[in-house]
């Protein structure tokens, strides 16, 4: 989701009119490696400065000008928390840590030179996050060459199994997104579903999880139509939902897509509108706000489930993590930052990146790398750490350390992939939100393997 979300997570089409997309779900039609080859093929090779003095740089990949500039703002935003709590326990082997913004534009076509300019003049660039779905099958193949750890928030299937050393995602792909979207149906006892999804890839990436989800769990789908976005009327689809009598709609399409179609939903249907079960990543102000103008608030504070990562909000690590995304200067909505799941996992990987660093004595990302996994891992005697201050002073003592942070123990495989488990969410007044269920991640995944 995805999120995020980033500050709202938004997305954007190859047209350049914005959707709002979570943080993971920005994405454009993906041909299998022959976008990648056509854009990196006719970059020249990029060389790393030289280390420097300076701080250490965390590059933000992320849209920020466009119709997609604020989700750069948003995904920004766990890396200001991240560095905020490293540089006050003394920054990593004498370096402090500064959120470097790589502007991807939302357009492949763009990222790729932003992103080779800012490896080949940026010292010091020794971390990288984001790298969302719209751009990471362009940008991540830049990163790897560079020899730099990443942790990315793109939703692609194709990263379930990737043979790439230096990319890490402890969040969910789009197909087991699809999936947590019918579990959730399931267990609310909705039979009948009608699903509509918008028609580009960060909506219907999600639709093939969903389908094979829906079959395991004998859900009856009613319809499954996809719309273009940003119409001025949907009653000719919207008739047909109706006529097929669904127990609950799974939706998923950009806020003014959702308010247009929602709102003639709710005229022609005479208010008679089922539960909408939709992403995480419409966790935003800005989905919040575009609905409260088009649907009743008794059905959007009580019909619209959203589903998404789910963040953990208790412990010591969400303390540190709260408190950071609270004191921050740059993070202009901590609560918004606070609900998504998808973006605290980039906040966690700028604190395994750090801590990796210092126990390889070395900022080098080829070096340090092989670090990272090894400190997300249990060990025999290893000290559970659940923020970066008590894994420095461990790893200063001579301790083996296991991380622990904001999303749980974390459980790499292979691939570097990483799955936890899903929330259901739901709006409060004014905006905020509140879990109201939690889907165990194993059943979830059981549901599409």
């Amino acid at each position: 989701m995805a999120y995020t979300q980033a500050g709202r997570p938004i997305g954007a089409r190859c047209a350049g009119r914005a959707t709002s997309r979570g943080a993971r779900y920005l994405a454009v039609p993906l041909v299998a490696g022959s976008l990648v080859a056509a854009l990196a093929g006719t970059s020249s090779a990029t060389a790393r400065p030289a280390a420097g003095s300076g701080p250490i740089n965390v590059g933000v990949i992320a849209p920020f000008t466009g119709p997609a500039a604020e989700f750069g703002t948003a995904i920004s935003a766990p890396c200001y928390a991240a560095t905020l709590v490293i540089n006050k326990a003394g920054g990593v082997l004498g370096h402090k840590l500064n959120c470097d913004p790589i502007n991807d534009t939302g357009d492949p076509a763009d990222a790729v030179p932003n992103v080779e300019r800012a490896i080949g003049t940026t010292s010091n660039l020794d971390e990288i996050v984001g790298e969302e779905s719209n751009t990471a099958a362009t940008v991540i193949p830049l990163v790897e060459r560079a020899k730099i750890p990443m942790v990315s928030t793109n939703g692609l299937v194709a990263y379930d199994s990737n043979g790439n050393p230096y990319f890490y995602r402890m969040s969910p792909s789009d197909n087991q997104n699809g999936a947590a979207y019918s579990y959730d149906a399931s267990v609310q006892k909705f039979k009948r579903i009608a699903i509509i999804f918008q028609n580009d890839i960060g909506a219907t990436g999600n639709l093939e999880g969903a389908l094979q989800a829906a079959k395991n769990l004998h859900l009856d789908i009613v319809q499954n139509l996809t719309i273009p976005g940003e119409e001025t009327s949907y009653a000719s689809v919207i008739e047909r939902v109706i006529a097929s009598n669904p127990q609950a709609i799974m939706f998923y399409a950009d806020t003014q897509t959702s308010a247009t179609f929602m709102s003639e939903y709710f005229q022609l249907a005479n208010g008679n509108v089922p539960p909408t079960i939709t992403a995480g990543g419409q966790l935003t102000a800005d989905f919040y706000t575009g609905m409260s103008k088009a649907v009743p608030t008794s059905y959007l504070l009580h019909k619209v489930f959203m589903v998404g990562q789910l963040l953990s909000k208790v412990g010591d690590a969400f303390k540190t993590y709260a408190g950071a995304v609270e004191s921050a200067p740059q993070i202009k909505s901590p609560q918004l930052v606070l609900g998504e799941g998808v973006t605290s996992t980039l906040y966690d990987g700028i604190n395994l990146m750090s801590l990796a660093m210092i126990e390889a004595k070395s900022t080098t990302g080829s070096v340090y790398n092989k670090y990272i996994v090894k400190i997300a891992s249990p060990s025999k005697g290893a000290v559970v750490v659940h923020n970066f201050t008590q894994g420095l002073r461990a790893l200063k003592a001579g301790k083996t350390i296991q991380y622990v942070g904001v999303g749980g123990a974390i459980h790499f495989n292979k691939y570097h992939n990483y799955v936890g488990s899903w929330g259901v969410f739901q709006f409060l007044s004014g905006g905020t939100s509140t879990t109201s269920a939690v889907l165990p991640g194993s059943k979830v995944l059981s549901l599409i393997h």
